[in-house]
């Protein structure tokens, strides 16, 4: 699975979030949502159960590996685990967002949904496009 793409979508008054059609298929019945634990990334993640365990695992494996008895890779470890919510996709293809993780990645109404390989990350759209004007120079710059 490797998910791509950039859509536009609104959550409605209940905070849900219609899926595009386009990753429907691929994210199968559940998916763990949590926020963006970079400082720099004001989003939420989704995950598959599968592509999430794969994240974590890839989380460590950037530190040397996981090891049980350090206290900060625990510690790392159960808040990871501890923020992410498994939601069920609803046949209607949406997910109900908690009120606190739209409130931690300042979601509202207009929200940009958008496909990053392992995960899909959802923005308020205002963030989004500002950091998209940063992100092509960035682009111009590393293909120049």
């Amino acid at each position: 699975m490797y998910l791509t793409g950039t859509y536009n979508r609104n959550l409605d008054a209940k905070g849900r979030l219609s899926l595009p059609p386009a990753f429907r298929k691929e994210l199968g019945d559940q998916v763990r949502v949590l926020p963006a634990p970079e400082k720099e990334i004001d989003a939420l993640y989704v995950f598959t159960k599968d592509m999430f365990e794969k994240w974590l695992d890839d989380v460590f494996d950037a530190k040397g590996g996981y090891d049980p008895t350090n206290g900060q890779h625990r510690l790392v470890k159960a808040a990871l685990n501890g923020a992410a919510t498994t939601l069920d996709i609803d046949s209607a293809a949406r997910i109900s967002l908690p009120e606190a993780n739209r409130a931690k990645a300042h979601l509202d109404h207009e929200v940009t949904v958008v496909g990053d390989g392992d995960r899909l990350e959802i923005w308020d759209r205002a963030t989004y496009d500002a950091r998209q004007a940063t992100v092509e120079s960035v682009l111009a710059d590393f293909f120049n």
